[in-house]
């Protein structure tokens, strides 16, 4: 269940003229970093939706496995795993271990917040009923049904451990194991963090950050170039043409396995055909080579091409301009007035595509309306502040991105999709021989027939054109040239770490 990534770190050193000195760095100046992020969260309490994301991203706390760059799973706060049957798992937890406010994570607080998450996060159903068997360091958990991804699961950030006998609030001051600590934090727009003095794992070098929530990339760019940013986390195409020139930035970028993807409202979209010339009507490699200038990779399926998951190329939602039209001519879609959009039975086909301000799916979805004109389909844009369009089903056509892979296994990305009530099936997607499939999945330990379940998954998937996926996003940093070890992870996860600094 290894998926090899090849990491592409290009790492180009751009100029800024330097209308400012550069920050002193003897001991007696306060060693300080300013981030500016695109995306942002209103609560750090990690059990709850995906708010564990930031809290390890800030590096606030820390789960009981790692995800390695080449996606291999790793013990974190667990020094040792043991599978003993199906069902049964035994863990060996690190010694000396200390939440922020100093005291112990031992097993009995483990077991605490692996209860605790299982109540409260329906994406951890799987830990409901389990059984947990505690001796010194080591804990034994006994799940009711087989897991064959557990060690995988348990690396998801909503697995973070935290003090929950503390009296902060888990909302805005969690008190984690992680590097650093929450000093204040204001709700969807800043954090400022301070060294966690009790970290196990090296010392903390650096006084305070502060992150800051930043949409518009121009106003980034600009922070950036007024040295009132030293990192900045989503940086676009444009960026990076303004800063091609220079010499007092560097910037990071590898490919991730978060994928944007367009979800088609079954129901105002009943007809899987009509669906069909919607997909084929995109055309995915245009919009990565030219529109986004080579930071997407263009995608007809949910898995990275070197994932051992992922379908070879097939033309099943491939782009297809011709034959999108004449689908639309066989169901009986005919432009008679020659306004440029087809009818039937006197009414235009008028769709709705909604999109919030994530990386480049405002680009995306401008160029998606331009290709459904070209095949005759008229549509209008809704520019909304999250995603609960999709969860309303007040869409048409609905853009999301996700990172499909974040625990290095699939099973976690098509369970939230396509299971019963799952945290991402916003199509309500409900196939009785795909919950068989995903069962399976779920309970499989060997490799070669979890490979086989999967691409019989996608192929389902694929062909009932409920979603159709377009490319995947990379993942680029702009960081200050004397600011080390800030770099993007292929989960997009891992970002403030202990080894953050700044040199002279």
């Amino acid at each position: 269940m290894k998926r090899l990534i090849k990491a592409l770190f290009v790492s180009m050193t751009l100029a800024l003229s330097a209308c400012t000195p550069t920050q002193k760095t003897d001991e007696t100046v306060k060693r300080t970093i300013r981030i500016g992020t695109e995306q942002f969260t209103a609560s750090l309490d990690s059990a709850l939706e995906w708010n564990g994301w930031f809290t390890v991203r800030y590096g606030i706390g820390e789960t009981l496995f790692k995800v390695e760059d080449n996606m291999e799973i790793k013990p974190w706060l667990v020094s040792n795993a043991e599978n003993i049957d199906t069902k049964t798992w035994k863990l060996t937890l690190r010694e000396n271990i200390k939440f922020s406010d100093g005291t112990t994570m031992d097993a009995k607080s483990v077991v605490d917040n692996l209860h605790h998450i299982a109540q409260e996060n329906a994406r951890a159903d799987f830990l409901k009923g389990a059984e947990y068997e505690i001796d010194g360091h080591t804990i034994t958990i006994k799940t009711v049904e087989p897991r064959a991804t557990l060690l995988s699961d348990l690396s998801d950030p909503m697995f973070t451990m935290l003090n929950l006998a503390s009296k902060e609030d888990k909302a805005t001051m969690p008190i984690g194991t992680g590097p650093y600590k929450v000093k204040s934090f204001t709700a969807d727009q800043e954090i400022v963090l301070e060294p966690n003095t009790n970290y196990w794992n090296g010392t903390p070098k650096l006084d305070e950050i502060k992150v800051t929530k930043m949409l518009e990339k121009e106003t980034a760019i600009l922070a950036l170039k007024n040295h009132e940013l030293d990192a900045y986390t989503e940086m676009n195409p444009e960026g990076i043409k303004q800063l091609k020139d220079t010499n007092e930035f560097d910037i990071h970028m590898i490919p991730s396995s978060r994928v944007y993807s367009l979800y088609m409202n079954t129901e105002t979209l009943s007809d899987t055909s009509l669906r069909k010339a919607i997909a084929k009507a995109i055309d995915k490699e245009s919009i990565a080579k030219y529109l986004l200038d080579g930071t997407m990779t263009a995608t007809d399926g949910p898995f990275t091409s070197d994932s051992e998951y992922a379908l070879p190329s097939s033309n099943v939602t491939s782009y297809n301009e011709a034959e999108a039209k004449q689908i639309l001519e066989s169901l009986g879609y005919v432009d008679t007035d020659g306004d440029g959009y087809v009818e039937k039975d006197g009414q235009n086909i008028s769709l709705t595509i909604a999109y919030y301000k994530r990386l480049s799916q405002e680009a995306i979805a401008t160029e998606l309306q331009s290709a459904l004109k070209k095949i005759g389909i008229h549509s209008e844009l809704q520019l909304h502040e999250g995603t609960k369009y999709l969860t309303n089903k007040e869409y048409d056509l609905g853009f999301y991105s996700m990172v499909t892979m974040p625990t290095g296994d699939p099973a976690y990305y098509l369970n939230a999709l396509l299971s019963e009530g799952g945290s991402v099936n916003y199509s309500g997607y409900d196939n009785h021989a795909m919950q068989v499939l995903l069962k399976q999945l779920n309970n499989s330990y060997d490799t070669k027939e979890r490979n086989k379940i999967v691409k019989q998954i996608e192929e389902i998937l694929l062909s009932s054109y409920s979603i159709t996926y377009i490319g995947f996003n990379n993942l680029i940093f702009a960081t200050r040239k004397e600011l080390k070890n800030f770099t993007p992870h292929v989960t997009d996860y891992y970002q403030i770490t202990v080894d953050l600094e700044l040199q002279s």
